[in-house]
């Protein structure tokens, strides 16, 4: 079975990140999400090549989409809360942070009560 191409862009791009050639990775990324703009896994390694690359801004646009798609994803959060250490800018770094500390009792309290088997609420 053929690999989607979204994905080829996807194995391209973490390619070119572990190789430190993020500009390049940032690029596949893009790729992908030229294909599939919901495509969560190339959020997360756009937003982590820009941040590598420090082109923070943009690391910042890509991490808040992926806040707008999946509005508990710690990693976002956490992402966004490293971007603004580089930015010198304490007190968004600490409120997104927080983002992310909350975001990941949210997940916790799910996975708990799945193993009790309570239902989620929604």
């Amino acid at each position: 079975m053929p690999l989607d191409p979204k994905d080829v862009h996807c194995m391209t791009a973490m390619d070119h990140f572990t190789q430190k050639r993020y500009d390049e990775a940032a690029s596949e990324f893009r790729l992908a999400l030229a294909l599939d703009g919901g495509y969560l896994l190339a959020w997360h390694g756009l937003a982590r090549a820009l941040f590598e690359a420090r082109r923070l801004d943009e690391a910042i646009e890509a991490a808040k989409r992926i806040t707008e798609l999946d509005p508990d994803d710690v990693t976002a959060y956490s992402t966004l809360s490293q971007c603004y250490v580089h930015k010198d800018d304490k007190e968004t770094a600490e409120h997104w942070g927080n983002r992310a500390r909350m975001a990941g009792w949210k997940q916790q309290l799910r996975e708990d009560k799945r193993k009790a088997g309570t239902p989620p609420r929604t």
